[in-house]
């Protein structure tokens, strides 16, 4: 299924690409998925893939931004094609065949250029829970440069809480459903007998996505799958350093880098729902510190790795 937008609504340069897209829909084109192969046939994908995993609210839609600021880059904040298959993919990777199959030609269409300049990169940064596809992705785009954003659990929980203030009554509908909410977030089958869901604040909740990402990020670099990570913590307070690290290793220019960065001025998510002035509006019942922290521990002394908020991945970028 496509969607047609205006021509001159450029989705790029939206902070999430998926709600740019829904508010300017004018149109659904249905293709038939045996057709496709000929659709891809008659068009040039942009040959060098980057994408961006990541915990949520830890900077990934700012690091985005920075990619777009850069000559003959196309950076996507979250085109939602990549989150419905996730929920396609059955657990015990029975159709992951199938699943890998729509991944690649996902992956061919989104990266066509939107311009008539020629773009080198398409960026590509995808929801937190997303990275459960990362074998898939590499197995079908091993040459693709990829990137793991995080954070600490408490800061990310903060965030979150701020954000997304309508989480905890969506927690009886998960509880409900926790079969299919696993195939997003794995340890939520887990850890259910361990989830308070009736927490309006939906602590447990916030932190079992967070450490769902965190161990798939463990996994896929036990694989050698992903290998570049880095912490928002760092990147905020070493912005030039990082960045041009990170340019290093996507094969991009260098003598970009302070123009990028320039954004980091700006709020990332400015019109969306997500910006920092609808953020602040949110009225919250902000949770003691000392809660939340009783609350993050209880969970964590139960994984067999991950036993703190600040735990430092493999893979970290070391920078000077």
């Amino acid at each position: 299924m496509f969607v047609e937008t205006p021509l001159d609504i450029d989705l790029s340069q939206a902070p999430f690409f998926y709600q740019s897209q829904y508010n300017h829909a004018q149109k659904l084109i249905a293709v038939p998925f045996s057709e496709l192969s000929e659709l891809l046939e008659s068009i040039e994908t942009i040959k060098n893939i980057v994408i961006i995993y990541s915990v949520g609210r830890c900077g990934s839609t700012l690091l985005s931004k920075v990619f777009n600021k850069v000559n003959n880059v196309l950076s996507l904040s979250e085109p939602d094609v990549f989150s419905q298959i996730v929920g396609m993919r059955n657990p015990d990777g029975s159709n992951d065949s199938e699943i890998a199959e729509l991944l690649k030609i996902c992956l061919y269409l989104v990266s066509k250029p939107t311009s008539l300049e020629p773009q080198s990169h398409c960026v590509i940064k995808l929801r937190s829970f997303c990275i459960e596809l990362g074998d898939l992705i590499y197995r079908v785009r091993p040459d693709a440069k990829v990137i793991f954003l995080y954070r600490n659990l408490e800061d990310v929980i903060n965030s979150f809480l701020r954000a997304f203030v309508f989480i905890g009554s969506l927690l009886p509908t998960i509880e409900e459903n926790i079969e299919l909410y696993s195939r997003f977030f794995p340890l939520l089958k887990h850890y259910a007998n361990d989830i308070d869901f009736t927490d309006s604040n939906a602590i447990d909740f916030y932190t079992i996505m967070w450490l769902s990402a965190m161990e798939c990020y463990l996994k896929l670099y036990q694989k050698n799958m992903v290998s570049f990570a880095i912490r928002y913590e760092d990147l905020v307070k070493h912005q030039e350093s990082i960045i041009t690290s990170i340019f290093k290793y996507c094969g991009l220019p260098t003598a970009e880098v302070s123009n990028a960065c320039s954004v980091f001025n700006k709020d990332a998510q400015k019109g969306s729902n997500l910006s920092q002035e609808t953020t602040r509006n949110n009225k919250i019942d902000q949770p003691d510190i000392l809660d939340i922290r009783q609350k993050v521990s209880k969970l964590l002394e139960k994984h067999p790795e991950i036993k703190t908020s600040d735990f430092i991945v493999p893979g970290i970028l070391q920078f000077r």
